[in-house]
């Protein structure tokens, strides 16, 4: 919060990538501001996000799911299956 820049996501994502790990990003809209005002306390510019994802597409390219909560569901939902050999 009151971050202006994405220099600190950036960061972070690279520390993880770095070290093996992933990062599961999840953003919700009552957080981000749409430029019709200025940011509340708890909000940050909806351009920031866009920029982190654009970095995130251009940089990882073959690295990343921009999955859907439904694409996520199923996912699991064919892995428990086959772990229980349906």
């Amino acid at each position: 919060m009151g971050e202006r820049s994405i220099d600190i996501w950036k960061k972070k994502l690279g520390w993880i990538v770095e070290n093996g790990g992933m990062a599961l990003l999840i953003a919700h809209p009552d957080y981000m501001n749409d430029g019709k005002g200025s940011c509340g306390m708890s909000e940050y510019p909806m351009e920031l996000y866009i920029e982190f994802l654009e970095y995130v597409q251009n940089k990882y390219e073959t690295q990343y799911w921009n999955a859907l909560p439904r694409e996520i569901a199923g996912f699991w939902k064919d892995s428990l299956r086959q772990d229980n050999g349906r």
